[in-house]
């Protein structure tokens, strides 16, 4: 089945004060203390930018966004030119994404997701800023909807031994989602 957000589906800034954020649950105690709570430092300290995705007015889901780089194995960058040695990826990190767990069903963490390619795309063309990809860190739970869309965990040895994979998906090369 294609992919079919609501279409009353919006993406904004994330508001404390106008939006009701309190009540949010995903079932994840960290994903929900991260918006009730940590998002407003992050946001101030330019750690991450938090957007909300609102239904009329309720929040059923939210994606903070960061600027990364990801090292891959030489056999990850395949697609490099033989001039270009860097080891770094730059990339665009989803360092949290969590949908209420109401909405599940509703496509909500796919249309963030295409939200976060978009951003990833206007870095690198309209901003002129180098991002070649989408990097997150998925709890284990979380890894086939990241596979569905795309995302390949890294094979760099530096993520091998860790609970969440490291993940990336190559916004040039990547299947579209």
């Amino acid at each position: 089945m294609p992919f079919q957000p609501p279409a009353d589906l919006t993406i904004t800034d994330a508001d404390h004060e106008t939006q009701d954020i309190a009540s949010f649950t995903c079932g994840d105690a960290d994903l929900e203390d991260f918006i009730k709570t940590e998002c407003i430092a992050w946001g101030q300290q330019r750690l991450s930018v938090t957007k909300i995705a609102l239904l009329d007015t309720a929040v059923v889901g939210y994606i903070a966004l960061a600027a990364d780089s990801i090292p891959l194995e030489l056999k990850e960058r395949g697609w490099l030119p033989s001039g270009v040695t860097t080891q770094h990826i730059p990339a665009l990190k989803v360092g949290r994404l969590a949908v209420h767990s109401g909405h599940r069903d509703a496509d909500i963490g796919t249309a963030l997701m295409r939200y976060a390619l978009g951003v990833a795309f206007r870095l690198s063309t309209d901003l002129h800023v180098g991002c070649r990809c989408l990097t997150v860190d998925a709890y284990p739970a979380s890894v086939k909807f990241y596979e569905k869309l795309g995302f390949v965990k890294s094979e760099h040895r530096w993520f091998k031994k860790r609970t969440n994979a490291a993940m990336y998906y190559d916004i040039v090369g990547g299947q579209p989602f």
